[in-house]
């Protein structure tokens, strides 16, 4: 009798455990049946956060079009991130990302316009660039 109740409690537990499990591959099936995740709407701080995976990736060009859709949408984060990434461009980045210190400056511009202290240290980094004399004319 013992040897019963045990095999039925261990087959209900197979059952709480499995269960969950066969949910759980079934929804990653569904998902993996529409890749592009067309029907999903992402929000700047998940674009953002996608950029910064694709950076720990080395996926550069993602990174990049995800800062630029993140900054477009107000993300300061993102605004003060691509600022620094058209800053450094290849040379952090490599031949994939060019260097665009005007757009950077316009992407600080806005992230300090919200409050970024690091868009404001930034800006005058690149305000000291603007005058040396290569650069004096260099975005207007």
């Amino acid at each position: 009798m013992a040897f019963r109740i045990a095999h039925i409690t261990s087959r209900a537990l197979h059952g709480r455990v499995l269960l969950p499990f066969a949910v759980l591959c079934a929804a990653a099936s569904m998902a993996a049946a529409d890749p592009a995740g067309r029907d999903v709407v992402l929000h700047a701080e998940q674009r953002f956060q996608l950029a910064l995976e694709a950076q720990t990736a080395r996926d550069y060009a993602v990174m990049l079009g995800e800062l630029r859709q993140a900054a477009a949408e107000g993300h300061a984060e993102a605004q003060e991130m691509l600022g620094m990434v058209l800053l450094t461009g290849p040379t952090l980045y490599g031949p994939g990302i060019r260097a665009n210190r005007c757009e950077a400056r316009n992407w600080m511009l806005r992230a300090a316009s919200q409050g970024s202290e690091t868009a404001k240290v930034q800006l005058v980094f690149l305000n000291r660039l603007r005058q040396s004399p290569a650069g004096r004319n260099a975005c207007e």
